[in-house]
């Protein structure tokens, strides 16, 4: 009985036997097997009675997100990109690497991206809990890998992130542009609630047109304060790394810019309207009125982008730590954060293998950590102080694919990570491919095939014996015999012929006589199969009137003595027709072999008779009734010989 447990909370089991003493075991990957048991002592044992009533065992299995719906597309499109990352970097020169990689990164986003989407389309026909959940942990997903896309993949000359930290940030909060449309929709956007919120938001994002159409819609537009501001949002300087333009000079044009906020400011320009105040302190970088401001941010992370967009534009990527901290300090200290903040943390302070650990507790899948590792792995392991990385993707790429082959429809998806596991994912290649159940024939030809690509030759025999004796078991000989060449195994094949030729004897047809013509060199696997291949041969030189031939090889199938004893007979019966041909097709030294197969068969068949009951009475009762034919044919085909090859040689 399958038990699955979908969180990480109680779970019992309603069972009365079980539930007095209980032990489980581990039966295989995130499965545990659990059944009544109860210690008792030497003396207890002997007096013990029988539990009462039907024993059951339970297989209970931890759920993972992993085997839901979304999970399940992100599983099957991110391998694709896995492989062929594996196979660029390989080939790919060093200065080559960094915009493969960040190519790839982005191909996992927009797979992320299209779950989110996914989810947001099954809102209305599923379980809300669980797709909340769901559509929670891609969000996570998404934001840490496009944060780790920033600050370790996508880096960029001198180490200035703040552009991409405020696309980071527009990305992913976009409760502005949400509120923006709602001022917008009504017929006076300048007197909706959310109109003035919609104006900060899009300034505290650096969405400056933005801004500048709200303001463009109020009533007063046209009065000196608000064209004011619009002069100042319109001239706000913003820094492009390809721009052409130094850092220094960058800093001389923002000093100007934000000097000229501040004069205007102090001037009195926006004394009318106190919302335009609030805009141009912020563009002053005036920290509390950024921090006033909090609510429409929501986390520490927007609000550190937010106040360097105004305070510090040129900042590099060390110094990101110290500007973590003072704005988690702005929130509330370290007590408020979340584990999602503790990984945006140490992703700011480039801590690698803090990053890694923190997304492990956050994160409900190995899909993420085995992925982002990897991407590190490739960017920077072969940094000092970096060089733990390898071993570490190879481990969270083990635990990854381990999840993967305990499902019955993403096992050949695991295959394909542990090939990149060094010699821990063969051994467990080979592993897994031994012990998947043998469900139909696709199954199996999926793991022959899988075995076959990877030179698990031991594994393929393995396969093809099983499948080989369950045909055997069903009375399909055809079928048996084919797995059984497959599996190259001399003594089953063997056996197979063996089994093949008794029914011949006794029903007078081969059992796949079309897989026998074919068989070509498999057939020396064994003497019998060698035999029963050049059996079916003679037939077939029979069936297309090349007696001659057919005389040769059934006659050397005699005196090589490839044939079991119990088949002489039917031998001896196939040469009667050839014997009796007009001309002869037997020579005199053939007919003689054919005499001395006889006479044995003869003294075989008289002791055999004295002792019991004869082997195959369909063939020695027809044999005997025969013999005296075969003898007489015998006599007259040696005459005819002698006289032709005589004539012959004249």
């Amino acid at each position: 009985m399958n038990m699955v447990s979908k969180n990480s909370g109680r779970w019992s089991i309603k069972d009365p036997v079980i539930a007095k003493d209980m032990h489980g075991v581990i039966g295989g990957i995130s499965t545990l097997m659990v059944f009544p048991h109860k210690a008792h002592s030497e003396a207890e044992k002997e007096t013990q009675s029988k539990t009462e009533g039907p024993v059951k065992m339970y297989q209970v299995e931890s759920f993972s997100w992993l085997w839901s719906r979304q999970a399940r597309k992100l599983i099957n499109e991110s391998v694709g990109t896995y492989l062929s990352l594996q196979a660029a970097v390989k080939e790919a020169e060093p200065d080559e690497c960094k915009p493969l990689l960040v190519k790839k990164c982005r191909e996992y986003r927009s797979m992320i991206q299209a779950c989110v989407e996914d989810v947001n389309m099954s809102q209305e026909c599923e379980d809300q809990e669980e797709i909340k959940a769901c559509g929670q942990l891609l969000y996570k997903m998404e934001l840490i890998l496009s944060l780790i896309e920033i600050l370790f993949i996508d880096i960029k000359p001198g180490g200035l992130v703040l552009g991409q930290l405020v696309m980071w940030i527009r990305v992913h909060f976009t409760q502005c542009i949400e509120k923006k449309n709602e001022a917008m929709e009504s017929d006076h956007p300048h007197l909706h609630p959310a109109y003035w919120e919609a104006v900060y938001g899009a300034v505290l994002q650096g969405r400056m047109e933005g801004a500048r159409q709200m303001l463009s819609n109020h009533s007063n537009a046209d009065t000196d304060p608000f064209l004011s501001m619009d002069e100042l949002l319109r001239k706000m300087p913003v820094y492009q790394v390809y721009g052409g333009v130094s850092v220094a000079e960058f800093t001389v044009r923002w000093q100007h810019w934000q000097s000229e906020c501040e004069r205007r400011l102090q001037e009195g320009h926006f004394t009318t309207c106190h919302q335009l105040q609030t805009v141009c302190k912020i563009l002053c970088g005036n920290q509390q009125t950024i921090n006033s401001l909090i609510d429409l941010m929501d986390t520490w992370y927007h609000l550190m982008v937010s106040t360097l967009l105004f305070t510090c534009p040129t900042v590099k990527l060390f110094r990101l730590h110290n500007a973590a901290q003072d704005a988690i300090t702005s929130i509330g200290g370290e007590q408020r954060t979340t584990p999602l903040d503790n990984v945006l943390l140490a992703a700011m302070e480039a801590d690698t293998h803090q990053v890694i650990k923190e997304c492990q507790q956050v994160l409900d899948n190995t899909w993420f950590t085995a992925h982002v590792t990897d991407l590190l792995c490739h960017t920077m392991g072969q940094k000092t102080g970096q060089k733990f990385l390898p071993e570490l993707r190879e481990s969270l790429l083990l635990d990854y694919a381990s999840v993967l082959v305990s499902h019955s429809s993403l096992w050949q998806v695991g295959i394909l990570y542990l090939d990149h596991c060094g010699a821990s994912g063969i051994a467990m290649s080979q592993m897994v491919l031994q012990r998947l159940p043998l469900t139909d024939d696709s199954c199996v030809h999926k793991i022959i095939q899988m075995a076959s690509d990877r030179n698990f030759d031991s594994i393929i025999v393995g396969v093809c014996r099983i499948m080989g004796r369950r045909a055997l078991s069903q009375g399909r000989l055809g079928s048996a015999i084919w797995w059984g060449v497959r599996s190259r195994d001399a003594a089953f094949t063997s056996h197979l012929a063996h089994q093949i030729l008794h029914k011949y004897v006794a029903e007078g047809r081969f059992e796949s006589s079309q897989l026998l013509d074919h068989l070509g060199p498999a057939m020396l696997l064994s003497d019998t199969l060698t035999f029963l291949g050049k059996y079916r041969e003679f037939h077939m030189m029979y069936q297309d009137g090349n007696f001659q031939d057919a005389a040769t090889l059934l006659v050397s199938l005699i005196s090589s003595k490839l044939a079991p004893e119990y088949f002489w007979p039917v031998l001896l019966l196939d040469a009667l027709p050839l014997l009796k041909s007009e001309e002869p097709v037997i020579s005199a030294e053939q007919t003689y072999e054919l005499m001395y197969c006889l006479h044995n068969l003869h003294n075989h068949t008289c002791k055999r008779g004295k002792q019991g009951p004869l082997e195959n009475e369909v063939a020695s009762s027809a044999f005997i009734e025969k013999e005296r034919d075969i003898r007489l044919a015998l006599s007259n085909n040696l005459a005819r010989a002698i006289i032709h090859e005589g004539s012959i040689e004249n």
